[in-house]
């Protein structure tokens, strides 16, 4: 051991700390410098940087325990032995602990010198002794990097983890192209160049949660965690393409290969490593029968809605580039005055030798490349645009609501955007009210909170979509600035057939209504529906009944024959 050991002490109470740190006061032979940590969820990072020596890790955080980051250490090939603490003997935590990849485990009440500086200096001989054998028997010797011994223990534990936990993962089975020609005419060590190199280039391509292994020869494999969906997993896999065809120096001669790669997606195309190797092991021979560099999902369906969507992105960027995004825009009328107050702009796609699409054709596939966060731009400074020439000759106050996505809370130039976008149309908040459904909080409600209360403060009011339709409805009327509701289509549907939607949708018009928030009915198609909908005390009302959704230069017909006093009919 060197003279001085560097300890990572993971704890939240500062007490622990210092009584740690007197008692390694007490150590002479050797000098320790001890960090603290006192945050849990900050402390993989620091544990897998490799500054420290030795981990001291609290096991209790209250209800939660360390088993999860103990368990992420491991993954990631933690070179770091953690010694972990508990207030008491536990045999069950003991058991889970050094299962889960603890190196010893102590006794707070009875931890002195002499026993501190044993299990430090047990645990990082171990360690080290752990390394070098581990590393002889689970590297490969000519790349450095893990070979099929290490991979499959590692696929093993992401399959257990996987299906614990009702995640996925992404296994790619990758095999060299024109290998065997650089073996043939540059010898042998030009193709051990080769291989290191490519070895390199792969690694190169992984975040630190992700695994390479060569498996032999000529084949490697990338196990992918938290990959979001099929597309961004084409993504990687024509990344990997790029890396390894990039043309290589052996000797002085410009060598270059390529690479086919079979992509297996747990639990899709498999529940166990054998059958998640032996699919992505299959798809690789599809795409080996392919000219060039390829990769291929093991399912062909899969196969061709990839490829689907990500042609469907590339046509989306293009169409952002071309100009082939329209709005059309749905009226929106007060029922008790029967006045236009507001229209709703709706996107759509004018895409050439197709016509018109509709979002519901096209908005999956924007959210998930994340060319939503453009496209919604572009629908913000076209609507003001738009909404301001209406303003110019509409007599009464006239409002644009706007649909924001999940993706654009998460632009962090959000709240900058909008303020120039209003500026550089002269509109005020007032004149906007941006619609947002319920699905934009299932990942993070923090977050959209934190993004929605600026543009509030700033005078944007907002409108929740799809009100019913969720189950956490309730909560995000209390926890967020929403000033209206929308009643989900659905329930408007139903009406003239069932008593108890009638009832439902009656009890949601009291409900929003005892909160303060005003109610916007969608999807109106008849008279009845109107009638009964005023009864119930509904605030705002737009659909059919009043006008189909319409183009700007539609609107703006139709807005100047309203002007005229035509009202009988929503009256």
């Amino acid at each position: 051991m060197d003279n001085k050991i560097n300890i990572l002490f993971v704890d939240r109470e500062q007490g622990e700390y210092l009584l740690i740190a007197e008692i390694l006061s007490h150590i002479r032979q050797v000098s320790y410098e001890l960090v603290w940590c006192d945050q849990l969820d900050l402390a993989l990072p620091k544990i897998l940087s490799q500054q420290f020596d030795v981990v001291l890790l609290d096991y209790y955080w209250g209800e939660e325990s360390a088993r999860d980051l103990l368990n992420a250490a491991r993954v990631q090939a933690c070179q770091t032995p953690i010694v972990v603490m508990t207030d008491e003997m536990e045999t069950e935590v003991d058991r889970e602990a050094i299962r889960a990849g603890a190196a010893d485990y102590l006794i707070k009440g009875q931890i002195d010198h002499l026993l501190l500086e044993r299990a430090l200096r047990y645990a990082i001989e171990r360690k080290q002794t752990e390394q070098h054998l581990t590393r002889l028997a689970h590297y490969d010797s000519l790349t450095d990097i893990p070979n099929r011994i290490l991979f499959r223990d590692r696929l093993e534990h992401a399959v257990h983890l996987a299906e614990r936990d009702h995640t996925s993962f992404t296994l790619m089975f990758i095999d060299l192209n024109g290998f065997k020609q650089v073996n043939d005419n540059f010898g042998h060590d030009a193709g051990d160049a080769i291989i290191r190199i490519c070895a390199e280039r792969l690694n190169a391509c992984l975040r630190r949660s992700d695994s390479v292994a060569r498996m032999g020869g000529d084949e490697f494999t990338l196990l992918l965690q938290n990959i979001a969906n099929s597309t961004d997993v084409a993504h990687i896999a024509q990344k990997v393409i790029d890396s390894i065809q990039q043309p290589a120096d052996i000797n002085g001669h410009e060598v270059v290969v390529g690479c086919s790669i079979g992509i297996a997606i747990y639990p899709e195309a498999g529940r166990d490593a054998d059958t998640l190797l032996k699919h992505a092991d299959m798809a690789m021979y599809k795409a080996k029968q392919l000219s060039g560099s390829n990769y291929r999902f093991f399912t062909e369906m899969m196969n061709q809605d990839v490829r689907r969507q990500l042609r469907q992105e590339a046509d989306l960027r293009a169409a952002l580039r071309y100009q082939q995004f329209v709005l059309h825009y749905s009226p929106r009328i007060d029922m008790a005055t029967g006045k236009v107050v507001a229209l709703e702009a709706q996107l759509r796609w004018d895409k050439p030798g197709v016509g018109l699409l509709n979002p519901s054709e096209f908005i999956a596939t924007a959210e998930e490349s994340g060319v939503i966060t453009a496209i919604g731009y572009w629908v913000l400074r076209q609507a003001c645009h738009d909404i301001k020439l209406l303003q110019g000759f509409w007599d009464e106050q006239l409002m644009m609501s706007i649909h924001l996505s999940m993706r654009q809370f998460k632009d962090e130039n959000l709240v900058h955007e909008v303020a120039r976008i209003f500026a550089d149309n002269d509109i005020q908040p007032g004149d906007v009210e941006f619609e947002i459904t319920e699905t934009v909080f299932a990942d993070n409600i923090d977050l959209v909170s934190l993004c929605m209360r600026p543009l509030s403060f700033f005078g944007i009011n907002f409108l929740l979509d799809n009100f019913g339709a969720g189950n956490s409805s309730l909560l995000h009327l209390q926890r967020l600035p929403i000033s209206t509701v929308k009643i989900d289509l659905g329930f408007l549907q139903e009406l003239n057939r069932s008593h108890t939607d009638k009832r439902l949708v009656s009890a949601m018009i009291t409900l929003a209504h005892n909160l303060g928030k005003l109610v916007v009915a969608e999807g109106v198609e008849t008279k009845d529906q109107k009638q009964w909908l005023k009864e119930m005390g509904c605030d705002l009302m737009q659909g059919r009944y009043i006008t189909e959704s319409r183009s700007y230069a539609e609107i703006l017909a139709w807005l100047q024959e309203s002007n005229i006093p035509h009202q009988s009919k929503l009256n």
